[in-house]
């Protein structure tokens, strides 16, 4: 940023333009010169960051995470209609253009709807680099998200099967949602990672990897761009499969080598849309090209060039989503099988610095482990505790008869003296469906 005199220059000029518009017709030089002012001082701050976001918090002004001082004194028009429009923030992207600034202005002043309206309105008439972020009715809980995720996955590939370049927006609104249910609530929207729909597999299994991309993301302490990139890059990973024909997908068995062929030029074909889609950094693009490249340069495409740092993220998320899934070449390798067949792989497949975080952070028995403890019951680990990997919280199912039992109840191992894991339990051999089980506890 370049401080606070360009910040209160560009908030002095958003509030004029706002204000002229209440006096004069559309396209008035009093509107038009402070809207170009603006237009102006934000691109130059743009130079230095992906977008900026003036936002209303609690009835304060907010740029950036910065409160600005006597807001309401000195722009009281931008104020009032963010707030009388329910708008908590406009977020600006770099390359939006004096037309789209000039259209969000005419429908902040003018327009008689608020909220979600607004931003619909935007996008009807093309503004896609500023967003008009409305107030929460109340937060969606991790299921409403990762349902919306997969909904947004299925809709993005179905536009590039129409030949479409998808938009940037609703990735970049549902990265962000999962980004902040992973911060606040990692094993909630984790153990949502065990729902493994076969007939879409594409889509779940894309949502899954953005997931634990994001989780391992922030156990590696990345910062806000990094962690965007991840997620965006982990959610896409696969959208060049779009241009693989689905017999070749979904063929049971064996593949030729022309069809083997044909799957690897996925990465590449990915990298490809991405590049053409609205306000996605380089970076993400990249990673999805590099995300069948192994650690020792094995796997594909063929490359001599060192790997980006963030794509082995991206790598091992998907190793392990794809072990723990039923496929039609493989039977699924339970939670704690799957992490004992990537360490084997640990300095070849896997960068064994990020593979050794990955492994502590999803614990000896990860969310969506069955186990059998000393009691002979059986249970579904559902939370991890910190310092102590082998007492997670277990959620018993079955009794020490081996019934299930009525009430499913929790136990929290680092706390109860009488339990202790003795093995981990293949969910095959009992009636639970682990996805559904998990879309209960979230929906709960």
């Amino acid at each position: 940023m370049n401080g606070p005199d360009s910040r209160d220059a560009i908030l002095k000029n958003m509030n004029a333009a706002l204000k002229s518009r209440k006096l004069y017709p559309p396209g008035h030089p009093a509107i038009s010169a402070p809207v170009n002012k603006t237009h102006s001082l934000l691109t130059e701050e743009l130079k230095g960051s992906h977008n900026i976001a003036v936002g209303l918090v609690n009835e304060t002004l907010v740029f950036e995470d910065d409160m600005v001082q006597d807001g309401e004194k000195l722009y009281p028009e931008l104020i009032q209609y963010m707030a009388e429009k329910k708008i908590d923030a406009v977020v600006f992207e770099k390359g939006f253009s004096g037309k789209e600034l000039t259209d969000v202005f005419e429908i902040l002043s003018g327009a008689q709807m608020e909220g979600h309206e607004l931003q619909k309105e935007l996008s009807s008439k093309g503004v896609l680099r500023i967003t008009l972020r409305s107030m929460p009715t109340g937060k969606r809980n991790a299921l409403e998200i990762y349902n919306g995720a997969v909904e947004i996955v299925e809709n993005v590939m179905g536009e590039v099967r129409m030949g479409k370049i998808p938009k940037t927006g609703p990735v970049s609104d549902i990265v962000n949602e999962m980004t902040e249910s992973v911060f606040s609530d990692p094993h909630a929207i984790l153990g949502l990672t065990m729902i493994k729909n076969y007939d879409n597999y594409l889509y779940n299994h894309s949502v899954n990897v953005s997931i634990m991309a994001l989780s391992l993301a922030k156990a590696l302490g990345l910062g806000e761009e990094d962690v965007r990139a991840v997620g965006i890059g982990a959610l896409l990973h696969d959208i060049g499969k779009t241009g693989v024909s689905e017999q070749i997908i979904r063929k049971p068995g064996g593949l030729s080598s022309e069809e083997w062929d044909k799957i690897k030029q996925h990465p590449q074909l990915g990298s490809n849309i991405i590049k053409r889609m609205e306000g996605i950094d380089a970076t993400i693009g990249r990673l999805i090209y590099e995300h069948h490249i192994k650690f020792d340069h094995s796997g594909y495409p063929e490359t001599v060039d060192s790997l980006h740092p963030l794509s082995q993220v991206i790598t091992i998320c998907d190793a392990y989503d794809a072990l723990t899934t039923l496929r039609v070449y493989q039977k699924p390798h339970d939670p704690v099988e799957a992490i004992k067949v990537m360490s084997n792989f640990s300095g070849r497949h896997f960068n064994p610095d990020m593979l050794k975080t990955f492994m502590d952070m999803m614990g000896l028995y990860p969310v969506g482990t069955m186990v059998r403890l000393t009691t002979g019951e059986i249970g579904v680990v559902t939370r991890l505790n910190e310092g102590t990997p082998d007492r997670p919280v277990v959620k018993i199912l079955y009794g020490e008869d081996g019934t299930e039992v009525a009430s499913p109840f929790e136990a929290d191992l680092k706390t109860d003296g009488t339990r202790e894991i003795v093995t981990n339990v293949n969910p095959a051999t009992t009636s639970i469906d682990l996805g559904s089980f998990f879309e209960k506890e979230a929906a709960e």
